[in-house]
């Protein structure tokens, strides 16, 4: 799993099946909220990502950019939405 991003919270990561660089930045509005969006401009298009969550203070001593390479493997359990809804393309990453 590739390093992708740190929650707003700092209590995750999210990470990717494959190095997401040569991503460019845009901005979106999102439930009222503009935020940034990286939009991958290479790769096949199969990406998926997982979740990990970890304590905000270790998140605070991680040194890492996107692409890195972490000790994370996908499992084929899906993240749910606070409706218990699967989020599309968003496993529990271990």
């Amino acid at each position: 799993m590739y390093f992708y991003k740190f929650t707003s919270s700092r209590k995750g990561i999210v990470t990717s099946t494959i190095p997401l660089t040569g991503a460019k930045t845009t901005t979106k509005t999102i439930g009222g909220v503009q935020v940034e969006v990286r939009q991958q401009i290479q790769g096949d298009g199969d990406v998926k990502f997982g979740f990990t969550a970890i304590a905000p203070e270790l998140a605070a001593k991680m040194q890492v950019n996107v692409g890195d390479e972490l000790p994370l493997v996908l499992t084929d359990k899906p993240v749910l939405d606070k409706d218990d809804a699967p989020v599309p393309n968003l496993f529990w990453a271990e």
